[in-house]
């Protein structure tokens, strides 16, 4: 399905993110992911069609009224609200900032900074709020975070270094450039963590009181277990319809276009870590090519189940329900609505809803046996 690949690609993202060294750090997981989304873009184009295609031909469901099936019943207690609370508050610690005296070397700063070539501001070479440690084993290239020791917040500073000749953006390999930075303030030593007071809660959550954020704070819980109970059940549901229906053909190319663009995906993060396609996919991915292979033809079966549904049971989510759910569902995280989209793609999670509704559909003809946590 669209959320599972989308999923999936994002995870690669993250676990890949924490090796990357540059400049800034920055510019290498930007260059990188610019060249994996133009290559993900360009296999997208030719997808299969799913909302056009005689599916028949493909498949045939199984009945799926009637199917039994276990729900969860969740419970929130006193505890997980004291740890939920205790998440947040870790969540909005932050070390002490320290702007009356100069980075030392060693230090961690929260920094601004652009890079020039030639006057000109080079792609990547650009952060806000970037922490960057004072210390020539930083993980930048040799003289940036160096250049920020001696330095006074709230001063702006420049400074030139070169990239190494071997540098992975040949574009850059052995090119002199200037950055301009400002340090904002010096991390320091002390972890301030905060209250959870009347004055916290109202600037942060928009609650009056303590007992208002904690009531918020359970009803949150609540939607989100019983929205992780349900999408088991559904997951459930959607696995006994793939089980039970029958499997005609499978559109090929699509299969080989997922493998592609996963495969391309891959072989660029294995290509600027250095590593063979194979061992990268072992190690970091934790696959072979053939499972990799045979994973794409399982996306391609649950698609197939997935649109055959939608068309059987004219299923459709217009942009207000998509809206009213979005909102919901971001607020159920503790997320933005935008921040919630940008995370996941709009195509995912409309994907991800629509199914929702198709499965709720379903369970509601269901055998339903619940079962405590």
């Amino acid at each position: 399905m669209i959320f599972k690949k989308m999923s999936a690609l994002l995870a690669a993202m993250v676990i890949l993110a924490g090796g990357m060294t540059a400049c800034g750090k920055d510019q290498a997981e930007d260059e990188t992911q610019q060249e994996t989304e133009s290559t993900v873009s360009a296999e997208t184009a030719a997808a299969f069609d799913y909302v056009n295609a005689d599916l028949t031909q493909y498949v045939t469901l199984c009945n799926y009224k009637g199917l039994d099936v276990e729900k969860t019943v969740t419970t929130v207690t006193e505890a997980d609200i004291d740890a939920e609370i205790e998440g947040i508050r870790e969540e909005y610690s932050h070390y002490e900032t320290i702007t009356d005296r100069a980075v030392a070397e060693g230090d961690t700063v929260v920094a601004d900074y652009a890079g020039y070539r030639d006057g000109v501001a080079f792609e990547g070479g650009t952060a806000t709020d970037a922490e960057v440690t004072a210390s020539p084993d930083s993980g930048y290239i040799e003289g940036f975070a160096e250049a920020f020791v001696g330095q006074m917040p709230g001063e702006e500073f420049s400074f030139n270094v070169t990239f190494p000749t071997d540098y992975h953006n040949t574009d850059l390999a052995g090119v002199e450039v200037t950055f301009v930075c400002t340090v904002k303030y010096i991390n320091g030593e002390n972890l301030i963590v905060p209250e959870i007071d009347d004055a916290f809660v109202l600037e942060n959550f928009q609650c009056a009181t303590v007992e208002d954020f904690r009531t918020m704070v359970a009803e949150n819980l609540t939607a989100r277990k019983e929205y992780t109970s349900c999408n088991k059940m559904y997951n459930a549901i959607f696995d006994q319809i793939i089980n039970n229906s029958t499997f005609l053909a499978y559109p090929e190319e699509e299969i080989d276009r997922l493998y592609e663009e996963y495969t391309s995906m891959y072989k660029t993060y294995a290509e600027y870590y250095g590593m063979e396609y194979s061992v990268f996919l072992e190690s970091y991915i934790g696959t072979t090519e053939e499972d990799l292979y045979a994973e794409m033809r399982n996306y391609v079966k649950e698609d197939l189940i997935m649109y055959s549904l939608i068309k059987e049971l004219n299923a459709e989510l217009t942009d207000i329900e998509y809206n009213e759910r979005l909102a919901s569902l971001a607020s159920m995280y503790g997320m933005e609505a935008e921040d919630f989209v940008s995370y996941y793609s709009e195509d995912a999670i409309r994907a991800t809803m629509l199914w929702e509704e198709i499965m709720g559909t379903i369970a509601e003809s269901a055998n339903i046996t619940e079962v405590t946590e």
